[in-house]
């Protein structure tokens, strides 16, 4: 599938934009339930202590009595104490509640305290292993002395299990909602992409049929321009031919690089695999590059260990030519090329690295592009049609393998290539085949 990776990463954010906005619905929904609830359990506490206060009668001599029950039925869970407090600071209860079954005082000491220097204060406290939410103030009298304090306590157990059936049923929705959003945004990201396919399509169509139509052509004007080359070797029509000539190769070696690239973005790169043995064919290459090495006195180093994989004999010529004639283009005289072939786990590793210029970081990721040139490191004094990295990387992938690119600026460049390998027992059971030559792409 195209762009399966682009695909990926954008159902990706869509998911994760859903998982975002679902738990910014939920923290809302819950904070705003628990405040609601707080905020009723806050307003029952106050109606009773109205109530219970209102029913007070201060005596004279400072002290309170209490002269009926509070009558709201819908308060009938809300506890209260009335305390008041005689000359030498003792509390003593004057009316508590029937619920609390006796209990002189609620475990709440610190809010009595803070009530009796005239401040309100709500908490939670524990009796019997259930949660209350208590509200303590003073009672004061006409003069606005502190005569008593009043506490109404309200069992906040059910405040408790309402917001944890209300996480139940949010996580259930959650999940729900995740699964389904997961299939839309699915959805969303491959109907997104429709129109970049389309155009990708109809790109990769354009360069396959410009590079059939354009070998025809190329091929005329090769002909005529190597029997005016016969026929005028010394003139300047044979001067003019030769350049004719370079430019078609050029040309030439365009057309092909964009179709092997073609055919690899459409997956339709045909491969005839069979068994290969990579020392062997990086020593025939070792061979062929042999005059550049001498002529430019460069230094090339191979540690090759013996290992089989199955390859296309021709297809893997073509990505060793491409690797070394990069390698040996971007290395100053009397620098040094480095080889090497061995074997991690199941995978058959290639490694090529130079002592050229090296890469800088910003470049390194474009390295695979198409026509894409680092400023300092891949020029166009060095020929080549820029498409090298790419055809390498589409030939690596059809086998199923994988390249990484590693450079330092003034430091040099290095690229591995991991290839799926034979066993060893295979490898020896079967005749081994050496790459047929190709032209090296870069």
């Amino acid at each position: 599938m195209l762009f399966r990776g682009t695909l990926v990463r954008l159902w990706a954010w869509y998911f994760l934009l859903l998982v975002f906005i679902l738990a910014c619905f939920n923290v809302i929904v819950y904070f705003s339930l628990s405040q609601a609830l707080n905020a009723r359990v806050t307003a029952d506490l106050q109606a009773k202590v109205r109530d219970t206060v209102s029913q007070l009668i201060a005596n004279p001599n400072g002290t309170l009595t209490a002269y009926g029950p509070a009558a709201d039925p819908s308060l009938a869970d809300t506890f209260v104490f009335v305390i008041q407090t005689n000359k030498n600071g003792d509390p003593t209860v004057v009316e508590n509640s029937p619920q609390l079954n006796g209990l002189e005082q609620l475990p709440s000491q610190l809010p009595i305290q803070a009530a009796k220097q005239g401040t309100r204060t709500q908490s939670t406290v524990t009796i019997s292993q259930d949660q209350f939410a208590v509200l303590t103030e003073p009672i004061k009298d006409k003069q606005g002395n502190v005569i008593g304090v009043i506490q109404a306590a309200k069992p906040v157990g059910t405040v408790a299990a309402t917001l944890a059936n209300l996480e139940g049923q949010l996580a259930l929705a959650t999940g729900v909602a995740l699964l389904l959003g997961a299939i839309v945004a699915l959805l969303m990201a491959n109907k997104s992409l429709h129109p970049v396919r389309r155009a990708f399509v109809r790109q990769r169509e354009f360069v396959a049929d410009a590079s059939h139509e354009l070998r025809t052509p190329l091929t005329l004007i090769k002909t005529n321009a190597e029997a005016w080359l016969r026929r005028t070797p010394h003139s300047a029509a044979g001067f003019y031919a030769r350049h004719i000539l370079e430019e078609v190769d050029q040309l030439s070696s365009l057309v092909s690089d964009l179709t092997t690239l073609a055919l690899a973005d459409a997956r339709q790169l045909r491969l005839r695999p069979e068994p290969v043995e990579l020392s062997q064919a990086l020593r025939e290459l070792i061979a062929h590059t042999a005059p550049l090495v001498e002529e430019r006195s460069l230094r090339l180093e191979s540690r090759l260990e013996p290992v089989t994989i199955e390859a296309d004999p021709t297809r893997l010529r073509q990505l060793l030519l491409i690797l070394l004639d990069n390698a040996l283009a971007h290395t100053p005289v009397g620098g040094e090329v480095g080889l090497a072939t061995h074997r991690v786990g199941g995978r058959a590793r290639i490694v090529v690295e130079d002592t050229g210029s090296g890469i800088e970081a910003g470049d390194l990721p474009h390295v695979f592009e198409r026509f894409y040139r680092a400023d300092k490191a891949r020029t166009r004094e060095h020929g080549g049609t820029g498409l090298g990295l790419a055809i390498a990387k589409g030939i690596v992938e059809a086998h199923r393998g994988s390249i990484e690119v590693r450079s330092e600026p003034g430091r040099g460049t290095q690229v591995t290539v991991s290839l799926p390998s034979l066993p060893a027992t295979a490898a020896a059971a079967v005749p081994v085949s050496t790459p047929a030559p190709a032209a090296a792409e870069g």
